[in-house]
């Protein structure tokens, strides 16, 4: 019997991981110059603002956002679900490693932004990651 011959493929899976809650903390702190956290560029314009942690349906909202990680788990980027604008895509900018772990995990301290849709606007954000549900860890 003649054996087939398969091509080998390589390819890339993106999950959303759904084991982290995440909210924008810049509507509830105030500014610290930190830009260098966005590859230093400070934000875009005119009336560019962020909810207050909680408000719904923004980036203060920790339902509202998406962690989206590779099939490896390592950290690509953050998605906003905006009331107004939809899904943002964001850009991810690194995070801080407030345990020491190595990795990212609830309590390290996530940095990204988002753009409005003709990019005539950037919001830069950040906030520390939550356990969505303890009991499933890593189900992302």
């Amino acid at each position: 019997m003649k054996k087939m011959y398969e091509k080998p493929m390589a390819f890339e899976e993106t999950f959303v991981a759904a084991c982290y809650f995440l909210a924008c903390k810049r509507g509830s702190d105030k500014w610290d110059g930190n830009a260098d956290k966005w590859g230093g560029v400070d934000e875009y314009g005119y009336g560019v603002s962020h909810s207050p942690l909680g408000t719904p349906h923004t980036c203060g909202d920790k339902t509202a956002n998406r962690v989206i990680t590779d099939n490896g788990g390592v950290f690509k980027n953050v998605q906003e679900h905006n009331g107004q604008q939809g899904w943002i895509s964001g850009t991810y900018y690194g995070y801080d490693d407030n345990d020491d772990n190595g990795k990212l995990s609830p309590g390290d301290t996530v940095y990204w932004c988002t753009y409005s849709g003709n990019k005539g606007r950037r919001w830069n954000h950040y906030g520390t990651l939550e356990q969505a549900d303890a009991n499933h860890p890593n189900h992302s």
